[in-house]
C-alpha cells in the first residue's frame, strides 16, 4: 500500500497520516491489533481512526486492516473479459448524436494523456474534440458530448464537472475502472474495465486501466467508423 499516495489523495492530516504509517510499519501484528490497541500507540481515539478510515472510502477498521495485510490481487482481464461488444450500440448511438457537436474529453495525472490521444484520433476522423476544459460548454444552451476519463472514478474536479453536466442534461461518457463510482453514476453511458480496487495506489501495482481503455476506445470507434 503507497501511503504517500492514499495521504496526498485524500489530504490527510499529520493525525491521520501517523496512523497509517504505524499500521503499514506493523502490518505483521495488525490482525491481532485491535481498534483502542491501535489509538493508544498513535496517541489518537477508536472514533478518530473510524473516520479516517471513512475519510479515505473504507467502511471501517476492518476493511482498512484488509487493504494493508492482504497481498493484492492482480486484476484478470481477457480478450473476451473486454465485453466490448455490448458497449457498441450506445456508443455508436451517442457519437451519431454529436457528430456535429463540440466534444470536450478530459482526464487527470496519465488520464490526460488518454485524452489527448483521444482528442487526436477523433480530430482526425472529422470531429471537433478538445482536451481541455472549457466551463462555458456545460451550460444549458450548449450542444456538447462529455468524455470523461478516470481509474477510480472519484476525481474530485472530474466528478464535480459530472454531476454539473448531468443537472444541465448534458450527455456524458465515462471511461472508468470502477462502476459503482460517482463518475460512472452520472455518466449517460459509463465503459468500464473494473480495475480499479484499494491496492490501485500501491506503486508497484499494475495499472491496466490505462491501456485498456485504450483498448476500449479503438474497439468501439474502429466499430463505428466501419458501419
Amino acid at each position: 500500500m503507497n501511503i504517500q499516495t492514499i495521504c496526498e489523495k485524500y489530504q490527510l492530516n499529520k493525525d491521520e497520516q501517523k496512523i497509517l504509517t504505524y499500521m503499514n510499519s506493523h502490518r505483521q501484528e495488525l490482525r491481532n491489533l485491535s481498534i483502542r490497541e491501535l489509538a493508544k500507540r498513535t496517541f489518537t481515539s477508536p472514533s478518530f481512526i473510524i473516520k479516517t478510515c471513512k475519510k479515505i472510502k473504507l467502511s471501517g477498521y476492518s476493511e482498512l486492516v484488509f487493504l494493508i495485510t492482504d497481498t493484492p490481487k492482480f486484476p484478470n482481464n481477457t480478450e473476451n473479459d473486454l465485453k466490448v461488444k455490448s458497449y457498441v450500440k450506445p456508443f455508436s448511438n451517442l457519437m451519431d448524436k454529436h457528430k456535429d457537436s463540440m466534444i470536450m474529453i478530459l482526464g487527470s495525472g496519465f488520464s490526460q494523456n488518454i485524452a489527448n490521444y483521444m482528442s487526436e484520433h477523433s480530430n482526425l476522423h472529422g470531429f471537433r474534440c478538445t482536451a481541455n476544459s472549457h466551463l462555458e460548454l456545460l451550460r444549458k444552451n450548449k450542444n456538447v458530448l462529455i468524455i470523461v476519463i478516470s481509474n477510480s472514478g472519484e476525481t474530485k474536479r472530474l466528478a464535480e464537472l459530472c454531476i454539473q453536466a448531468q443537472q444541465n442534461n448534458r450527455d456524458i461518457l465515462s471511461f472508468v475502472g470502477n462502476s459503482n463510482s460517482t463518475i460512472a453514476q452520472n455518466s449517460t453511458l459509463a465503459i468500464s474495465s473494473d480495475t480499479f480496487n484499494a491496492s490501485s495506489f500501491d506503486s508497484h501495482y499494475p495499472q491496466l486501466f490505462f491501456g485498456l481503455t485504450l483498448i476500449h476506445f479503438e474497439l468501439l470507434m474502429s466499430y463505428f467508423l466501419s458501419r
